[in-house]
């Protein structure tokens, strides 16, 4: 067998590498941190479903883009998990319906989407998310922006913003065209795309009332402050985009009392939502990615598709996005544990094997060097390991009662009688750095 074949790997994933995947865990502690002191509790989704529970969302980015196969034993399709909302859902209307409302639910799992290979595009991918189910006031929306805040923050960054809208304002001005499914396709993309000429071109000799489509066309235009409201308002030809602007008016107004208002950018002319996305939703940009880093909004709708009627709202977090712009500021983060090499030339073991136990009781990250090599050699391995501190018994020049403390980094070193090390470790006396 070609060598090569057995150490590729499938398009789409990724393998990381220690340092990588320390990156990754400190970024996904930061959000679950925010998620636990916000009142959140986490649940598991399973990693494959029936098909059905997924495969709702066919105008939106799914069908094509779900990882199917069929289940050997019943015969029926299943899927990888493509989006956790619905699990999540279906896990309040079944498991938890009895709890008391409202239900707070985060996650952290993988998610498998099917994408063309191009550079940054993974078909695994993390994300890490909350669900606010049983609460339908604007407070509920505002919470989970205020959340993705707080969130970017956690994580330091700095320049980032969130693009507020109401898709159902855009779907009354859609339905009011009445137009057949293909053209509907083709407006709500070039909305997306805020494709000026093209909603021109696609609402040419439409059967409609010049005020209809003229606010389709002033879509794209209406992205900025709190003044986008006003202009909106004038703009909406129906009820129903009427009656959502007056809704994101109000979660606009809680999240000025939140202080978020310049951190909030009114985006009107936001159409990519999940089908079943009924209300407000937002999205987390990064300054310099062109994709988003968190996205989210209003679905109540969709816990009842599970027999079990009830508003709700979330959001998630793409961790490849945010590593992406936590990279972009160049802000690494901070380390907050140390890490020990201890190496031992003793023949009896025992200093080293106490040492290694309190600093581990401490907290700390302690390896024991056991490859027998020369004092540069391991200082060598501790530097390429990533361990900022070795210390090292038994030298030469050392007494059997005492220890080197030495900082690679800084070269700086510390002779300390074994007996004191220790009683300063077990007792949280020693500090570092030397």
């Amino acid at each position: 067998m070609d060598c090569s074949s057995k150490t590729a790997i499938p398009k789409g994933v990724r393998v990381f590498p220690p340092e990588e995947t320390a990156l990754r865990r400190w970024a996904e502690r930061q959000i679950l941190t925010i998620f636990e002191r916000w009142g959140f509790q986490e649940v598991i989704t399973p990693t494959f479903e029936y098909l059905k529970v997924f495969s709702g969302d066919s105008e939106g980015e799914g069908g094509e883009k779900i990882f199917k196969f069929v289940d050997r034993q019943t015969g029926r399709l299943l899927a990888l998990r493509y989006d956790p909302t619905p699990q999540v859902a279906r896990l309040a209307a079944t498991t938890l319906r009895h709890r008391p409302l409202p239900l707070r639910l985060s996650y952290m799992t993988n998610v498998f989407r099917y994408e063309a290979p191009q550079a940054g595009r993974q078909r695994e991918c993390v994300q890490l998310g909350v669900e606010l189910i049983g609460l339908e006031r604007p407070e509920a929306d505002a919470e989970m922006v205020a959340m993705v805040v707080e969130g970017c923050r956690a994580l330091g960054l700095q320049r980032f913003q969130i693009d507020v809208g109401q898709i159902e304002y855009v779907r009354g001005l859609v339905d009011a065209l009445d137009l057949e499914p293909d053209r509907r396709r083709a407006l709500v993309s070039a909305i997306n795309r805020k494709d000026t000429l093209e909603l021109e071109l696609l609402l040419q000799g439409l059967d409609a009332d010049d005020k209809s489509k003229q606010a389709v066309l002033d879509l794209p235009t209406l992205y900025g402050g709190k003044e986008v409201l006003a202009r909106a308002q004038d703009l909406a030809p129906n009820r129903r985009s009427q009656e959502a602007l007056r809704n994101l008016t109000q979660v606009y107004e809680v999240l000025e009392q939140y202080g978020l208002a310049d951190q909030v950018i009114i985006d009107l002319g936001e159409a990519r939502a999940f089908e079943y996305h009924t209300g407000v939703t937002f999205a987390a940009f990064a300054q310099g990615l062109g994709s988003e880093i968190s996205r989210g909004g209003r679905y109540d709708d969709l816990i009842g598709g599970f027999g079990y009627p009830c508003p709700a709202t979330g959001f998630a977090f793409d961790l490849d996005k945010v590593l992406e712009a936590v990279a972009a500021e160049d802000r690494p983060p901070l380390v907050t544990s140390q890490k020990f090499l201890i190496i031992d030339f003793n023949p009896d073991k025992r200093h080293a094997l106490r040492i290694a136990r309190l600093l581990r009781e401490q907290g700390y990250s302690a390896a024991r060097d056991i490859i027998k090599r020369d004092l540069e050699g391991s200082f060598d391995y501790a530097v390429a390991s990533g361990i900022s501190r070795a210390i090292v018994l038994g030298l030469p020049h050392l007494p059997q009662d005492e220890l080197l403390v030495r900082d690679l980094d800084s070269g700086a070193e510390e002779r300390v009688p074994v007996e004191r090390f220790c009683g300063e470790v077990e007792r949280g006396e020693r500090r570092w750095p030397m």
